[in-house]
């Protein structure tokens, strides 16, 4: 289908949306409809019932005219049993507003579709709600709510007046009578009608099987995640997720949102740009009505560069911490390694550039001897920089320690053996809130940096692993100069307990609690 207007319709509509009501409008209230057969009225009663359409004034349908985008999104969203946020009143596209009066209230729609990824807009932000929608993407529209892409797929038409693309969903809505069979040319380009939509809908509605589960669509939503929508509850807890791209597979773990009406599955790993196909399983499959639905992913693009450091202040040092956060097009942490970026300190280039745990750049410059430090950062092979000055301080204090993790050996959960040990990762930090590292501290450029041990209360199978009555930098920095301590056990316990373990600095201290069994 094409691609401004959906790119991953695939539903089945419900049938309470086309049950009667004993109160509203019926098409004896518009005079563009009085001339209908009975049957076709009976089609137009179900749709106008059902609050799918309205009529164009009080009086008159539009039968005849054409059917514009605004339109479509409303009667998509409804047969899709979208979630529509009625109260919404302002839209991601600049055209979309409650303020135009013909295409106002569709606005809330445009976005439940948005949202879903069913539809995009005409560009980035804008949607054209006033554009025309064609007889073969409606036809093709009506193909998808049924489940039956992969069969249109596998068909053909000779018509020169169809798109290729759609020749095979016009060849197959012709076929289960969704549009109606034509002696000449379709004319597949030509603007759909409102009378044509509402027969169309209704003839799908009569070929749908109710009470089935149907995926309706998915959109990736970060680097390695993708968010699928269902149109109807399932069993969450026996429902999984399938990923693949073409005949390879991607292992995905799925979370489902609170209402069961979507999940998230993520990826260990950043997704390649191409043509995904998610799909679900371990439910009964007499129940599932459409089981896939396709989706496109693009390639992660660093989109912003910005500096994160707490203020515009370093401590005087040769190896000062400045960090930068690359983000990408979905506002994440960008996963592009640091050999990626290149950055001038003073006009000359960092010592180092690395990435730590959180993803963050980090770059290791030398601010010693100077007032102020200009800083550009640069991604390689595109027109993309950020720049700031930064104000050089006094030399590093460490002022301030917090824990990071708890990690106990042999993936435990406490310490059970003699030898067993407990992992503490810390973040050290100076008097300007920048990280202070294992180079500050060989250097001696760290004017505060005793560190002493506590357990409390006092357990003589516990020891702090350390050269002396201090922490001394072997024992709190590793290989990878990270900085941590390890608390070891060194006798077996008689009973569980719980120990309060902190770590003493001139100006700040952390606590982490540990747990003996």
């Amino acid at each position: 289908m094409k691609k401004t207007l959906s790119i991953a319709l695939t539903s089945a509509m419900a049938v309470s949306m086309f049950s009667s009501v004993a109160f509203g409008k019926t098409s004896s209230d518009y005079s563009d409809l009085s001339q209908l057969d009975s049957a076709t009225k009976a089609k137009f009663d179900a749709m106008i019932s059902a609050g799918i359409f309205d009529g164009m004034t009080e009086t008159t349908f539009g039968l005849k005219s054409q059917m514009n985008r605004a339109q479509f999104a409303k009667v998509a969203a409804l047969l899709l049993k979208l979630p529509v946020n009625s109260g919404l009143r302002v839209s991601s596209y600049t055209d979309v507003s409650t303020y135009d009066q013909a295409n106002g209230y569709a606005l809330p729609y445009i976005e439940a579709l948005k949202t879903a990824g069913i539809t995009e807009g005409t560009s980035a932000w804008t949607y054209d709600p006033a554009g025309q929608v064609t007889k073969q993407e409606l036809a093709a529209f009506l193909v998808r709510i049924l489940g039956k892409q992969t069969e249109a797929e596998s068909m053909t038409l000779t018509d020169g007046s169809v798109s290729n693309w759609a020749k095979g969903y016009v060849a197959l809505a012709q076929q289960l009578k969704l549009v109606p069979e034509t002696v000449g040319a379709f004319e597949g380009q030509m603007p759909a009608t409102r009378e044509l939509l509402v027969t169309g809908a209704y003839e799908a509605k009569q070929q749908y099987v109710p009470d089935k589960v149907s995926l309706i669509g998915a959109q990736a939503i970060g680097a390695s995640k993708v968010k699928v929508w269902v149109n109807d509850l399932l069993d969450t807890k026996k429902a999984s997720f399938m990923l693949s791209k073409g005949t390879m597979s991607v292992p995905v773990q799925a979370t489902w949102s609170d209402d069961g009406k979507w999940a998230i599955l993520e990826a260990s790993s950043p997704l390649s740009e191409g043509d995904y196909t998610a799909e679900i399983s371990g439910i009964d499959t007499t129940s599932v009505l459409r089981k896939d639905v396709h989706f496109s992913v693009q390639k992660e693009q660093v989109t912003e560069l910005k500096f994160v450091n707490p203020s515009d202040t370093i401590a005087s040092s040769t190896s000062a911490s400045i960090k930068v956060k690359a983000l990408n097009q979905y506002g994440e942490t960008a996963s592009q390694d640091a050999s990626n970026f290149t950055a001038t300190a003073a006009g000359s280039a960092p010592t180092d550039i690395t990435k730590d745990e959180w993803g963050n750049l980090v770059l290791v410059v030398n601010s010693q001897m100077k007032d102020y430090i200009p800083v550009t950062v640069y991604l390689k092979n595109q027109n993309l920089n950020v720049s700031r000055s930064f104000k050089v301080g006094n030399a590093p204090i460490l002022s301030y320690l917090e824990p990071n993790k708890l990690t106990y050996s042999g993936g435990k959960t406490r310490l059970i053996n003699i030898g067993d040990t407990a992992t503490v990762t810390l973040n050290l930090f100076d008097q300007y809130g920048n990280p202070v590292t294992k180079k500050q501290w060989d250097n001696g450029e760290v004017t505060a940096k005793s560190m002493m041990p506590d357990i409390m209360p006092d357990n003589p199978n516990l020891e702090i692993v350390k050269a002396g009555a201090d922490l001394s930098p072997t024992d709190l920095f590793d290989t990878n100069g990270n900085p941590r301590f390890e608390v070891k056990l060194i006798g077996k316990p008689d009973k569980q307990s719980t120990h309060q373990v902190t770590i003493y600095s001139e100006n700040a201290y952390a606590t982490v609690s540990v747990d003996v069994d």
